[in-house]
């Protein structure tokens, strides 16, 4: 009787193991999965305390590992459930439908491990091999299953890291298109220098282009989120941020008479719905025991926000750009755009470890005002 209970727990845990390779690697939509998701907060959790009593320098180092790990743990997991899965199957038959071929194997558990492993891993189930049909028939699929799992495995890694590199790329894009200073003000002085967005509007549908598939990657590969680097500019929610900071700052503060065209236009559209859908599905998925923050914000938030916007409006300004004169009631305009996205955006930021000086050094670090379109950046230091 036990010996059947302990075969049954083997098949419930390599079908769990397989429903959870299967939802993570060919079903790929963020929120479904077994155990993989409870396992990659897990480990995220871990690197975030053990954080805790780093430098800052020190803690971004130490929480770039966070990703890579999580990957390691879900491969392992994998694996590890199958092993252990197809040992228990085995190990009340060993010596009875499994036997070896020469004197001195056991029968304990661990030599069920070796035996398991070794058929999985398709180098041969040590000095063992079945004697009965039944047994034959499950060493043959114990041996397509660790082959399949693992090509699986190695085409989940290469568009894993294909999907990781173009995040990185259109988070340097955005840093550098905003003069190296995270800046949603600088961004839009650049895409319509004196005036003149008709050019800069390609770039916008551009970025709104690669910003969907962003968001698509992180709906296939949801452990995507998970990885960071040092540098803050590479964060997630620090290039959203940016994207739709500057929707904000067109939509609130540039004159309808010159640009009402751009604001309505298909390509800012794209831009702003998408870095909505974007946090929409992390916020889902990484936040979901949470709300999606208040409806109206704080004092001091609006009021860091109305401050902001204001600086913002010079440096557009400055840059001859057409910016509205009722700063007031255009300042409110924004703080309700952005009060749809501010919240959520901190709190997936601090998810990973990053601190919200990180996410948005507009806020708190006033701009010094632009002399002309032809300003040097804010920063020459060298991007890594």
């Amino acid at each position: 009787m036990l010996a059947r209970l302990e075969q049954i727990a083997g098949l419930v845990l390599i079908a769990t193991a397989l429903a959870d390779v299967f939802l993570n690697v060919l079903y790929a939509r963020a929120g479904f999965s077994i155990y993989s998701r409870p396992l990659a907060h897990g480990v995220r959790g871990l690197f975030v305390l053990g954080g805790r009593g780093l430098g800052g320098r020190a803690r971004a180092r130490a929480m770039s590992f966070c990703g890579p790990a999580i990957v390691v743990a879900l491969l392992f997991g994998w694996v590890a459930a199958l092993v252990v899965g197809s040992a228990l199957i085995i190990h009340p038959a060993l010596g009875v439908s499994v036997v070896a071929d020469g004197a001195g194997a056991g029968t304990d558990f661990i030599t069920a491990l070796n035996v398991a492993g070794g058929t999985i891993s398709s180098v041969g189930p040590a000095p063992y091999a079945p004697v009965t049909p039944a047994f034959k028939a499950m060493f043959l699929f114990d041996s397509f299953l660790g082959i399949t799992v693992m090509t699986l495995a190695i085409t989940y890694l290469m568009q894993l890291y294909a999907a990781l590199q173009a995040r990185d790329e259109l988070a340097l894009k955005v840093e550098l298109m905003s003069r190296q200073t995270g800046d949603g003000a600088r961004l839009v002085a650049g895409l319509g220098p004196e005036g003149r967005f008709d050019i800069g509007y390609a770039l916008i549908a551009e970025m709104a282009g690669e910003l969907s598939r962003v968001k698509e990657a992180h709906h296939l590969y949801p452990v995507l989120f998970y990885f960071r680097f040092p540098q803050p500019y590479y964060e997630l929610s620090r290039f959203t941020l940016v994207l739709l900071d500057a929707v904000a700052l067109i939509r609130a503060g540039l004159e309808d008479r010159e640009v009402g065209w751009l604001k309505r236009s298909a390509g800012l559209e794209h831009l702003e719905r998408g870095g909505l859908v974007l946090i929409d599905t992390l916020h889902r998925v990484y936040l979901r025991a949470e709300g999606a923050g208040p409806e109206m914000p704080s004092p001091e938030a609006a009021k860091a926000w109305r401050a902001r916007f204001i600086r913002g409006m010079a440096v557009m300004r400055a840059a001859g750009q057409p910016v509205r004169r009722d700063v007031a009631r255009c300042a409110e305009r924004y703080i309700q755009l952005r009060n749809r996205w501010s919240e959520p955006l901190l709190r997936l930021s601090g998810d990973i470890g990053h601190a919200p000086r990180d996410l948005d050094p507009a806020l708190y670090e006033p701009d010094p005002p632009l002399r002309g379109p032809s300003a040097r950046p804010a920063s020459d230091e060298v991007l890594h």
